[in-house]
């Protein structure tokens, strides 16, 4: 998933928009992952349950529009090579996790939206445009549908968890520029 035209150098190091995105995605799925059994199961029925539903369903859909943008940057421009100082077992898990984790967010994120259709609601994007409904209502429908939205969500939660210690590992122990190469600003060396 490099290039669409292989005569393109890939890049030495990630973009600041590349940068952004995975910042921006990686903070809303941890506070998506965090507020999704919180309203289920701690906020009782009511006007702060439907507002976190409300918030969680806006995010999700906002972290699947940032997403589509990611790869298609991605697919266009390349991604920097990993880490030639890195063993060859760590580049994989790592090019692995990506994929991983780039696969279950939008399988994730597109079961968010056909069940939340399929309960009847639109997906709405914090009162600025609603997504088109994918399914009709049918709330046994929806019902399937949350139960692999939720295997999903934590499938994500332990992909992040390895990929935070790996990215914490580089950084405290190897003391190597892994993590140093997604830092906002201008790579360190």
């Amino acid at each position: 998933m490099a290039s669409f035209s292989s005569s393109r150098a890939l890049p030495l190091k990630y973009s600041a928009a590349a940068k952004s995105m995975h910042w921006f995605v990686a903070a809303a799925v941890i506070v998506l992952l965090a507020i999704g059994p919180v309203m289920k199961r701690l906020v009782p029925e009511g006007s702060l349950r439907d507002n976190l539903y409300n918030f969680h369903e806006a995010l999700g859909a906002l972290v699947l529009i940032v997403m589509v943008a990611r790869l298609i940057r991605r697919m266009a421009f390349g991604v920097p090579a990993s880490d030639a100082a890195m063993p060859l077992i760590e580049q994989r898990a790592s090019l692995w996790a990506q994929y991983a984790l780039y696969v279950l967010l939008f399988i994730t994120l597109v079961l968010g939206w056909a069940g939340t259709n399929a309960y009847g609601d639109p997906v709405t994007v914090f009162g600025l445009f609603d997504f088109p409904a994918i399914v009709g209502k049918d709330q046994a429908l929806s019902d399937r549908i949350f139960v692999w939205h939720l295997i999903c969500g934590i499938l994500i939660g332990a992909i992040v968890a390895l990929h935070v210690v790996g990215a914490l590992y580089h950084w405290l122990v190897k003391r190597d520029s892994v993590f140093q190469r997604m830092l906002p600003g201008p790579e360190r060396s």
